[in-house]
């Protein structure tokens, strides 16, 4: 008598998910459709990911049918996933930001670099950090001030130019390379990294300070002097003492500033 086909038979290959993945959160930026979220939880649970963010999108997408019918056995992920409105509040307490993309973008960005590269740096750096994976809008992606948040800009190798990947597929493929990267003996982040937030107050303390003693930015555009210091940053990411003594050098200038007003 043949026996019953197995409903959910055992994997062939399963190592367990290394702890340093609980670090890793992914952050998806205005998803058009629920089921798209369903999609991207399955992904992420199948590779041990279980941190997911959702930033302005469908509402009730944890409940909506479509959502759980694509996120098959994801349903927790989905229940315990984080529905916010800005990106200060999905990116807070996150220490590396990795924006993903598959357009080119202009020579005034960080280097776009591959998402197995990308991934050995996720895999290090979660091991004493948090780390956010970010992807964009099914139909436009992130946006250019988005993207400029973010320490690296990563993309997936294409033979073709067209048809690019699916939301799904992308967390798929990201959350596939950052479990292989985790497995194994991986080297130790050497710092303690500053919190995005805790940089962006340096960065915004350094503008204010330096606008009071006469700096003006090229062309006077405040936001174009921040984008520089922001790709300075990522070069040489700050720790968090490192924040400290820049936020004591603004003090400095101004309290100076205060005891010498302009005439």
């Amino acid at each position: 008598m043949r026996k019953p086909t197995e409903k959910h038979p055992e994997p062939v290959l399963t190592f367990g998910a290394p702890p340093n993945l609980a670090n890793v959160t992914v952050i998806l930026v205005e998803p058009a459709v629920p089921g798209n979220i369903g999609s991207a939880a399955r992904a992420m649970k199948t590779m041990g990911l279980t941190d997911l963010v959702v930033v302005n999108g469908p509402k009730d997408f944890s409940t909506h049918q479509q959502a759980i019918m694509l996120g098959h056995g994801a349903g927790d992920l989905l229940k315990e996933a984080r529905a916010v409105a800005t990106w200060e509040e999905a990116t807070d307490g996150l220490h590396w930001l990795v924006g993903t993309t598959h357009r080119k973008r202009r020579a005034q960005f960080p280097q776009v670099i591959e998402a197995r590269q990308a991934a050995a740096k996720v895999a290090e750096l979660s091991h004493k950090h948090r780390v956010g994976i970010v992807f964009g809008r099914e139909e436009a992606g992130l946006s250019d001030t988005e993207l400029r948040r973010c320490h690296d800009i990563v993309s997936v190798p294409q033979a073709v130019e067209h048809p690019s990947l699916n939301l799904s597929q992308a967390v798929m493929l990201f959350a596939y390379e950052v479990y292989l990267a985790s497995l194994g003996e991986i080297p130790k982040p050497r710092y303690n990294l500053a919190t995005v937030h805790e940089v962006e107050s340096v960065l915004n303390h350094l503008a204010t300070s330096l606008a009071k003693i006469g700096f003006r930015p090229h062309q006077g555009d405040p936001d174009s002097f921040l984008r520089s210091l922001r790709r300075v940053i990522a070069r040489a990411p700050l720790e968090k003492r490192d924040c400290n003594v820049l936020h004591r050098i603004c003090q400095q200038i101004d309290y100076y500033v205060k005891d010498h007003p302009k005439a």
